[in-house]
């Protein structure tokens, strides 16, 4: 795969989309990131300046690669050849996703080897479109055993106006993908979870599917059955809604499902949808730099011949690293790593059938 990165924190943007660019050519395919600000004018450049390269784009908290995590600054990806793609975009995805499955189908039917593709997409945040998103891409994927990998879009972590962006025109309401077939080898997928189970395990048995709302765990109320779970009383529940996520508990995997907020308190509302009779767990941190070296170790052992790997790094995990001054270290320590890697930020990951939260995957390109 011949592929460039690069990036640029001017603040003149057709300057830092040229110094970003710089060293690309004929590109099939652009991907970038950067923050809010100066996004829909950034899409728009790129797309003049490559008027005949998919280009697709999404809003983040911090854009990673192997030289660090940079805030408000633009990181280029550009695939010049090894690779095959096709892009398309699903639009009202809050409600009627489902009306653009046939664009879907028309860049899957390109694609004959599974094992070698992926679907990469970006998908608007806060507005609880993903598993809209997911059905709609998996009714047509799934068949074909192409897997999806991507991610909700970020911003600085105050629920601002995320934004995607296809080929120069920057949406709201949508999920922006492009299906990509590696032509030197397969694509792996990895998951990693930096919180562990506790001994509490609820099943629920009320609620809000749509509104992500859980009204009940084990006909009690919500709320106070997380606040007895942590010993602590409801109105205290707010101080731990970021530390102590929930686990969604499907087969032998589980998932982070992030809180939100409690509501009327005693309901509890979440980043991603819990079903009724979900089996759900209390999750607490784990000793997060272990799991990341297990992660990494894990890759190189199993993806020996690597040539680039896209990264999601939850948004809530990248504020946690921020926090406890590792997100730089972070980003380069993945880099030493895995070499080569393009990442961002977001409100949500997702990975298969599954919408999730404060989780990194990867995907790794051989």
């Amino acid at each position: 795969m011949n592929y460039k990165i690069g990036r640029s924190n001017n603040k003149n943007v057709s300057l830092a989309v040229r110094e970003a660019t710089g060293e690309l050519k004929a590109p099939k395919l652009i991907i970038f990131f950067s923050g809010v600000d100066d996004f829909k004018e950034i899409a728009n450049e790129i797309k003049s300046v490559f008027p005949n390269s998919i280009t697709m784009g999404a809003t983040t908290f911090a854009a990673f690669c192997k030289d660090g995590a940079f805030k408000d600054t633009l990181l280029v990806l550009g695939i010049e050849d090894g690779i095959i793609c096709e892009a398309n975009i699903l639009e009202d995805v809050d409600k009627y996703a489902l009306k653009y499955v046939e664009r879907v189908e028309s860049c899957a039917a390109k694609f004959r080897k599974p094992e070698n593709t992926i679907c990469l997409e970006f998908s608007s945040a806060l507005i609880s479109c993903e598993e809209l998103v997911l059905s709609t891409l998996n009714s047509i994927l799934g068949k074909k055993k192409i897997p999806v990998f991507g991610g909700s879009a970020g911003d600085r972590g105050r629920a601002e106006n995320s934004m995607i962006s296809l080929n120069g025109q920057v949406y709201s309401n949508a999920c922006v993908f492009v299906m990509i077939e590696n032509l030197g080898g397969k694509i792996k997928l990895y998951r990693e979870n930096i919180y562990k189970p506790t001994k509490h395990y609820f099943k629920s048995t009320k609620v809000d599917v749509r509104k992500r709302i859980v009204y009940e765990y084990d006909h009690k109320p919500a709320a106070s059955v997380m606040a007895d779970a942590l010993g602590v009383k409801v109105d205290e529940l707010d101080k731990y809604l970021d530390s102590y996520p929930m686990g969604r508990i499907i087969g032998n995997e589980m998932y982070i499902i992030a809180n939100k907020a409690v509501v009327n308190g005693s309901a509890m509302e979440y980043h991603a949808r819990i079903y009724n009779n979900s089996q759900i767990v209390l999750l607490e941190p784990d000793d997060y730099k272990t799991v990341i070296k297990n992660t990494l170790d894990k890759v190189r052992q199993e993806s020996r011949n690597r040539s680039l790997t896209l990264m999601v790094n939850c948004l809530a995990r990248s504020i946690l690293f921020e926090g406890d001054g590792y997100l730089n270290d972070f980003a380069t320590g993945v880099g030493n790593s895995l070499g080569d890697f393009v990442g961002f930020a977001g409100y949500g990951e997702q990975l298969n059938e599954q919408h999730f939260n404060q989780t990194m995957t990867l995907a790794v390109f051989e």
